[in-house]
This record gives structure tokens, sequence and C-alpha cells, in this order.
């Protein structure tokens, strides 16, 4: 799924998806092997390296930058506003039943 969303980012030309998917692979099992936490660099950097001269390095950056924001800054900011939703329902509802 993560690899099919990459795919729709990179305005890739002839290149077909299982080509990409196997790009992505070999990009997320280096970033799993640099142990670097989330890949980060590691990932784009291999899959800058194995795109180069098949499409545009301001393309494949761009959506690099997107995918990483679909992946873990999207889920973060969802996250971050239902716990604070609730965590702001819980304290409503402790006021409430406090005795007076």
């Amino acid at each position: 799924m993560a690899a099919a969303v990459l795919y729709t980012l990179i305005p890739l030309g002839d290149i077909g998806y299982f080509s990409f998917l196997n790009i992505y692979l070999l990009a997320m099992g280096a970033g799993v092997i640099s142990s670097v936490p989330g890949g980060a660099g590691v990932f784009e950097t291999v899959v800058i390296l194995l795109l180069d001269g098949k499409v545009l390095g301001d393309a494949v950056l761009a959506a690099l930058l997107a995918y990483r924001i679909i992946y873990y800054l999207l889920p973060f900011a969802i996250a971050l506003i239902l716990f604070l939703f609730q965590e702001s329902a819980a304290n409503f509802q402790a006021r409430r039943s406090r005795p007076e």
C-alpha cells in the first residue's frame, strides 16, 4: 500500500508499478539494515539513486517529502487531535462528577 502511494506521487513515465516496487523494496531494506530510525535519509537516498536519469530529481524529492508527510506526520497529527479531545473530555467528566 505504501509503495502504491509513493508510486502515485512520483511522476514516473515509462516505469511500471512492479519495477518501481523493486526500487521501493530495496530502499526499505536499506533503511532497515542501516538501523536509522524510520530509515530517514537512507530510504530517500536509495530511491533517488535508483531513479536517477528516469525522473527529475526535484519531482522525486517533492514526492518523497509528500510521502513522509502522508505516512508519518498526518497520522501523528490525527492521533494528537484525538488524544487531546479524549483528555479534554475526561477532564470535563472528572470536573462534573467531583462533589462540591
